[in-house]
């Protein structure tokens, strides 16, 4: 009887140790992908690099005309090409296949479903702000805005 004791303290034992090093390994592993995390945060958010831009743009729906001004500028809806009063905002659409951006008016709804211009793929969640580099581009022209208020 005696060395059943001694083989169920041995496994009791060995069970104990075998734990530890299993919590020990856990712990490791948890701090260094909290490390891994923290190294990742120093890194702007998709999201947030998706609302953030340098430049507005803009489009005449009547003549086509493209503009932009810098970020803290704003045009209202009267076209400086044609006087009408028909100028959206635009804003861009980002293809995860070709990573292109589309630029058009912010349209909501079935008729506003944004089209990739190279291969064509359906633009869902995919909007972005676009540059002032992604406005040139498009071909649209630096015109001075009104400061917002």
């Amino acid at each position: 009887m005696r060395t059943l004791d001694s083989k169920t303290d041995l496994m009791q034992r060995t069970s104990g140790v075998a734990v530890r090093a299993k919590i020990s390994t856990a712990l490791v592993l948890g701090l260094l992908f909290t490390l891994v995390l923290a190294g990742a945060g120093c890194k702007k958010e998709t999201a947030t690099e998706a609302i953030e831009t340098d430049a507005n743009g803009y489009l005449c729906t009547n003549c086509g005309a493209k503009f932009y001004t810098s970020r803290n500028e704003f045009l209202g809806s009267k076209c400086p090409k044609c006087g009408q009063y028909s100028l959206v905002e635009v804003v861009g659409y980002m293809c995860e296949k070709d990573h292109h951006i589309t630029i058009r008016p912010r349209v909501s709804g079935p008729e506003g479903a944004a089209i990739c211009e190279i291969c064509g793929a359906h633009l869902t969640n995919a909007m972005v702000l676009p540059h002032e580099k992604d406005l040139i581009a498009w071909g649209a022209t630096k015109i001075e805005g009104q400061p917002a208020p």
